[in-house]
């Protein structure tokens, strides 16, 4: 047997501390999140639960209604707009964004989206009293049709202005359904395209539109005639939208940083607005709701990702202009002006800061106090509310301080930030590449900081919260001392739906983010659509088009049969077809496992190291999914999370080792990180979580501590591959110069073997196995566009 090297390596290095943080948190202008962008929201904030997605206004002006459609309960919050007060917080079983009111003002029409919970019926569009300024605490009756409930998850809703009628979208079969609102029944279908998402009524109720969020087109109807009249392709992810009196249609394209204009006269768009900071800023500003002043002369626009509303002249058609930005919270995604145009309602779906949570899941502190805070349930949003008045007025401070809140500028796209390039092998020049042309991307599952390495002394880290230390993960540990450990690192996601998303393509469109919280919270399921795809594509994609070989194990595929071979996840996917690992096992296997199919295959290429064919040679990026440290809980009969986390410690030594002791070392980076960090604590940031830069050029015995984000890990391959950036994440973040330098060390890894039994399972007693029973019968989405 090789003898382990030391774990005990602090006796044989002089740890070396980089320059500390920032650290996420409140600063002296407003919060800096674990992404490196900063909140300095404006106005009153109301806290809701989280994820916002539609605000408005009753017809009397004398409330706002938010709808949460998130992981925690359901429900509207009634804001007083003269107090600005919270006045109900009513909960309802279901919700999702549509809300409409009836026309005599009297009653409000509220999605139910769509239901999962076993015992329930079929979602319905529910219906709530209205007088006095206040809403009835239940609704008074409900909408439904006879389909079961896997086929309906209602969306956008509108009613007619002078017919009993409510148009409501159903996202599960792509169409409008009309309801009769004096006899509460269904009286006729027609088809959408893709996941409708909005839909507007004319003024005279002649004609309705909809956005189909999945087929970036929108539909126009003449009710009159019951009859689909055309289809215009407008942007890549259409969804809010907002028609003027004199027939201007705003379509919201989230993936595209624009709101697309359509002349419904003429019947087709007409202008473009861009609502991004930047003019030449590629995807990651998702612009996802509107709202017009009374006088149909500004428009508002949400900048989910940007943490920002656009303010645009419309005034006059064809000279739309974007005037200026407004700070806001985290994520706004619905918007609603007061009826005299002199409030700005704006409901952030992630509230207004992040939060640490040290009674995660897994905690010794969160079985003390019975109560568990992760990256889901912790989130809450709020409801800002803005003099809008005085927003014209210091248009242009508010719109400093949005640029000041922004680490993004278009000079990201041609030069990183700058370094002393003398002390590192990543270029600030895009594209222009680097010694390292094989790099080795392994995405695992999870895990937070502190759960894995918080028994490091040399780092930030909390020793009571380290549930996997160094006796389960020998590998980990040795591997961060011997090279960088960073104690600044976040994830940029919450969960392995978006998680898979910015590992990979370093941003999560709003289709993503907008239905994994409901999802993950068991409120429901959402149909698998086309929207979920970045614009921009993917890493392999930005391989494909610079013509270097790549190869994927287990990430983005799956085997269709127990005895099958991988393949990608969806044929759309068609830059990984030909590129996946056959016979890798990925989900559901052991890492070690994994670890030594990528072996075998790694055999192959050391075999053709001198090989003239790039196929058969080491790829130039490969990205690889080692997920048993997700663990399958306390289940019984199954590996103990223990032995889980243990078994993918040791596969990830394997592979380094046997990497590290080939041709093809000298000119290789291993980069490791997890997806998210949902389940663990951690007591700077729920989504601080571990990771790792492997390669002859990492630096020795160094903590960093400069703020990383999953995209800075991306960054840093694209700089070292001469990649493009994918979105306005990857070209902000900072790049992990201080992890690599100049002189090459090709010492080989040796391997430690594990030092708890890998086979240990469960018990029927273990701590949690209920729990674990009740997890087991819900499917793992690992990825969202999955069948």
């Amino acid at each position: 047997m090789k003898k382990p090297q030391s774990v005990f390596l602090l006796l044989a290095f002089s740890w070396i501390a980089q320059a500390e943080g920032p650290f996420p948190g409140p600063t002296d202008e407003g919060y800096l999140l674990p992404n490196g962008w900063t909140l300095t929201p404006i106005g009153k904030q109301i806290q809701t639960e989280d994820q916002i997605l539609n605000l408005v206004l009753s017809p009397d002006g004398k409330v706002a209604v938010a709808l949460t459609c998130g992981f925690n309960p359901h429900g509207l919050v009634v804001i007083d707009t003269q107090t600005e007060e919270a006045i109900q917080r009513i909960p309802q079983k279901t919700a999702w964004f549509g809300m409409a009111w009836h026309p005599d003002g009297k009653r409000l029409y509220v999605s139910g989206g769509n239901t999962r919970k076993k015992d329930d019926p079929a979602a319905p569009v529910y219906v709530y009293g209205y007088a006095e300024g206040k809403l009835s605490e239940t609704a008074s009756t409900t909408l439904s049709v006879e389909l079961p409930k896997e086929k309906v998850f209602w969306s956008g809703l509108v009613h007619h202005p002078s017919k009993p009628i409510l148009y409501a979208l159903n996202r599960m079969t792509n169409e409008v359904v009309l309801f009769d609102t004096d006899q509460g029944k269904v009286i006729g279908t027609w088809p959408t395209e893709q996941s409708p998402y909005d839909l507007v009524l004319s003024p005279d109720g002649e004609d309705l539109y909809v956005s189909n969020w999945g087929s970036d087109t929108v539909s126009h109807f003449k009710t009159a005639e019951g009859r689909l009249n055309s289809v215009m392709r407008v942007g890549d992810n259409p969804c809010d939208l907002v028609l003027t009196r004199n027939g201007r249609l705003f379509v919201c394209c989230s993936n595209e940083n624009r709101v697309v204009i359509i002349d419904t006269r003429r019947g087709r768009p007409v202008e473009t607005l861009i609502t991004s900071l930047y003019e030449r800023a590629p995807e990651g500003s998702t612009p996802n709701a509107l709202a017009l002043d009374p006088k149909e002369e500004t428009l508002f626009i949400a900048n989910a990702d940007n943490n920002n509303i656009a303010v645009a002249d419309v005034e006059e058609t064809g000279e739309g202009t974007v005037l200026g930005f407004i700070p806001v919270g985290w994520y706004p995604s619905a918007l609603a002006v007061s009826a005299d145009g002199s409030k700005l309602f704006v409901g952030n779906s992630k509230g207004v800061a992040s939060y640490s949570n040290v009674d995660g899941p897994h905690s010794p502190k969160a079985r003390e106090t019975g109560k568990t805070v992760t990256t889901k349930s912790g989130q809450k949003g709020a409801v800002s509310i803005i003099d809008a008045s005085r927003c014209r007025q210091n248009m242009l401070e508010l719109t400093r301080q949005v640029y000041k809140n922004c680490p993004y500028r278009d000079e990201l796209l041609v030069l990183a930030p700058e370094v002393d390039e003398k002390t590192t092998i990543v270029p600030r020049r895009v594209g222009a590449g680097s010694p390292i042309k094989h790099v080795i991307y392994i995405i695992k599952e999870n895990r937070t900081y502190d759960q894995v390495l918080g028994d490091l002394p040399q780092g930030k880290g909390d020793p009571e919260l380290c549930l996997f230390g160094r006796e389960i993960t020998p590998n980990i540990h040795n591997l961060v001392e011997t090279y960088v450990l960073f104690d600044n690192l976040y994830c940029d996601a919450e969960v392995s739906v978006d998680g898979h998303q910015w590992s990979n393509a370093a941003y999560a469109t709003d289709y993503t983010e907008k239905n994994w919280p409901a999802e993950y919270g068991g409120w429901s399921d959402s149909p698998r659509s086309f929207a979920i795809y970045p614009s921009s594509g993917y890493l392999w994609d930005q391989c494909a088009h610079k013509g270097l070989t790549y190869r994927t194990y287990g990430e983005f595929a799956e085997r269709q049969s127990e005895d099958g071979i991988m393949t990608p996840i969806h044929p759309s996917l068609g830059a990984l077809h030909g590129h996946v690992a056959p016979h890798y096992l990925s989900w559901g296997a052991r890492d070690t496992e994994n670890a030594r199919e990528f072996i075998r295959e790694f055999d192959e290429y050391e075999k053709n190291y001198d090989s003239t064919d790039p196929g058969k040679r080491l790829p130039n990026f490969i990205v690889m999914a080692l997920p048993e440290d997700h663990t399958h809980g306390t289940q019984p009969g199954a590996h103990t999370p223990r032995a889980c986390v243990a078994s993918n410690d040791y596969a990830l030594g394997m592979i380094v080792e046997r990497v590290s002791r080939s041709r093809y070392w000298p000119q290789t980076a291993i980069f490791v990180i997890q997806d998210d960090a949902q389940d663990g604590p951690d007591h700077i940031d729920a989504r601080r979580t571990e990771g790792l830069v492997i390669s002859p050029y990492s630096l020795q015995g160094i903590v960093d501590s400069t703020l990383y984000t999953t995209s800075s890990m991306l960054r840093t391959i694209e700089l070292v591959l001469g990649l493009q950036p994918m979105s306005q994440f990857d070209a902000a973040a900072n790049p992990m110069y201080k992890a690599l330098g100049v002189n090459p060390n090709i010492k080989p890894y040796e391997v430690i073997p594990p030092k708890i039994d890998l086979n240990e399972t469960n018990t029927k007693t273990a701590w949690g196995a209920e729990a674990s029973m009740q997890m087991a019968s819900v499917p793992m989405i690992a990825h969202p566009c999955s069948s």
